[in-house]
């Protein structure tokens, strides 16, 4: 039997036998047998309660583990010394106040309260002096290199990029970028865990082919993280390494530097124009009647005419026209025999 067990069907054991004897003391007990008779109740409840007391106590020390591993390591030490000091000053004015009539241990027990509340927020408020060596390694204003959102990091395309050359160092992934994938990564929504999940391998990928660091996030006090994240950028002279097409457009509004993997993969598509002949597979038909879809290995969509009869085959097709849109590049196109036929048809000169 576990230890905690046995201590719990013992604490039982003593509960039932002190009731026995409370009653007795009362006169309530009219022969000495009940006393025994009370003292197996209480060992009886202890077996029956003592594993479901157990399973409670253990899976509660395990959420406070892990709630505490979770804390940034400079908060218990912030918030110890600021007790320590507290206590030291209660210790202080008690001294002093000993010497009031009507002072008590209680007026004592109020101010070390106090005072440990106050000391434990003026010390969480600038826990970043507590940090290992924070003396040593402040920051510059301006450190250059690339911060990282979590939009790019969810993606997972940059550790490709990264490994293959195209993206140099240094890279900066503020510590609340890490905490927002670390809370992704907990959620009970297999979509949003699966999200926190890659995000945090992509960084264990970044780590391996370029200098990957963390930075602290103490340059201003937006509750927004993209607002945080933009100011960060700005006052640390930082571009923005970013997925999410509305963040480009507010750090041009910041001033601020910003790479838009989406954008990259855009421009590098291949740049189709009208006469080029290709092959794909219509997949659903399109707006227009008659039309089909289809998409290029790169992801562009192809919209053809007279296509949708085709659906769930490969056809050649010649492109006819490209447009250039928020979301990419849509492309036109008709079936290669409609316009062989058509050629066919026209008159020599």
């Amino acid at each position: 039997m576990k230890p905690l067990r046995v201590a719990l069907l013992a604490i039982f054991t003593y509960l039932g036998f002190e009731f026995g004897v409370w009653l007795d003391e009362r006169g309530l007990l009219s022969s000495p047998i009940n006393l025994i008779y009370l003292t197996v109740v209480g060992a009886l409840l202890g077996l029956l309660l003592a594993p479901r007391l157990e399973y409670g106590i253990l899976r509660g020390l395990d959420l406070l583990e892990e709630g505490w591993r979770r804390l940034p390591p400079e908060l218990p030490l912030a918030v110890t010394a600021a007790s320590v000091l507290a206590l030291l000053s209660a210790v202080l004015l008690t001294t002093l106040l000993s010497s009031v009539p009507g002072f008590a241990w209680y007026h004592s027990l109020g101010i070390a309260l106090v005072l440990i509340l106050v000391f434990s927020f003026v010390a969480v408020r600038n826990m970043h002096f507590f940090r290992p060596g924070a003396a040593a390694s402040v920051q510059p204003r301006d450190l250059g290199g690339k911060a990282l959102d979590s939009s790019v990091l969810i993606d997972g395309r940059i550790a490709e990029m990264a490994e293959l050359g195209w993206l140099d160092g240094p890279l900066w992934v503020p510590r609340f970028i890490l905490r927002e994938l670390q809370l992704l990564a907990d959620q009970e929504d297999p979509v949003r865990r699966g999200k926190g999940r890659r995000g945090l391998e992509t960084l264990e990928r970044l780590r391996g082919a370029v200098p990957l660091e963390v930075v602290d996030d103490e340059v201003g006090r937006q509750e927004l993280t993209d607002d945080k994240l933009l100011d960060l950028c700005r006052a640390r002279g930082m571009a923005l390494v970013t997925n999410d097409a509305a963040m480009v457009q507010l750090a041009r509004i910041y001033d601020v530097k910003v790479l838009s993997v989406q954008a990259l993969s855009i421009a590098l598509r291949t740049q189709y124009r009208p006469g080029d002949r290709v092959e794909l597979e219509i997949i659903k038909p399109g707006r227009e009647a008659g039309q089909g879809v289809g998409y290029l290995e790169d992801g562009t969509m192809v919209v053809v005419d007279h296509a949708v009869q085709h659906r769930g085959r490969k056809v050649k097709v010649v492109i006819t026209q490209t447009i250039q849109t928020q979301v990419g590049r849509l492309v036109f196109a008709r079936l290669q025999s409609e316009a062989e036929a058509g050629e066919g048809q026209s008159p020599s000169r």
